[in-house]
């Protein structure tokens, strides 16, 4: 019994011995392999285009997350511009490019910027006008998984009279709105309110990481719309739940005096 054991054991040694010269021999080809294998190449970036990109949209297609197809010559009929690049802090681009966290951050600075752009007076409250609608962009899923975090500010063109449950559209004009302010007219709304201009735009941001405000929001965005137009003949909108949880959260006030 004890020769036998001492066979059988001896026999399982060697066996192991031999699998692990196997693995030895195999470890060391993998590593020839492997320093003689062509390095990895370079990781390839995704710039934002540059600000004075002017590109022939139609609603559907300015509409989409990322930039697609070939930009035009701004001289020529075109619908949106590329107005500015933001780069995005490390701790909101960690969450994704579909984050709440990203939408609030976006929404608070892309239509100043494009407002700036445009030389639009009171940048960081005016409203969008024709010429000066925001879009925004980012880089594709891919591209953001290997770093690109950016997103690109864009100035729309839009017509001059809307009704909120219109579908939007987007019209083809020429020329850059850079420096021009006078190429953007006021927006009209026509509501159960009554036809109101779109004057001032402001993201609540100071309630963002609350529930949906309801009343308090409603007392601020009159407050404001007050303060800003100098008078009481307005009306204004602001999210619904389903868009503040989303992430988008500015009063929109519409003068109904005439200017």
């Amino acid at each position: 019994m004890h020769v036998r054991r001492a066979a059988a054991l001896t026999a399982s040694a060697l066996t192991a011995s031999a699998l692990t010269a196997s693995a030895l021999a195999t470890s060391v080809l993998t590593g020839l392999a492997a320093a003689n294998a062509a390095p990895p190449g370079p990781r390839v970036e995704a710039p934002a285009p540059a600000p004075g990109t002017c590109w022939d949209y139609t609603y559907a297609q300015g509409s989409k997350s990322a930039y697609s197809g070939e930009p035009v010559d701004c001289a020529e009929p075109h619908t949106v511009e590329t107005v500015a690049t933001l780069d995005v802090p490390r701790d909101i681009a960690a969450k994704g490019p579909s984050s709440r966290d990203l939408v609030l951050w976006v929404d608070a600075r892309c239509q100043p910027e494009v407002n700036r752009y445009a030389g639009v007076a009171s940048p960081d409250i005016a409203a969008p006008g024709t010429r000066t609608w925001y879009f925004w962009y980012t880089p594709t899923g891919k591209q953001w998984k290997a770093g690109n975090h950016w997103v690109s500010c864009a100035a729309a063109s839009v017509p001059s009279k809307e009704r909120p449950n219109r579908p939007g559209e987007l019209i083809p004009v020429t020329g850059s709105i850079a420096g021009a302010p006078t190429l953007s007219k006021p927006i009209t709304f026509t509501t159960d309110y009554g036809t109101g201009t779109y004057t001032f735009r402001k993201p609540m941001t100071a309630l963002a990481n609350q529930p949906f405000p309801g009343n308090r929001l409603q007392n601020r965005a009159a407050r404001f719309c007050e303060k800003e137009l100098g008078h009481r003949k307005f009306f204004w909108y602001g999210p619904n739940e389903t868009e503040w949880v989303a992430g988008y959260t500015a009063i929109r006030c519409y003068s109904l005096k005439k200017s």
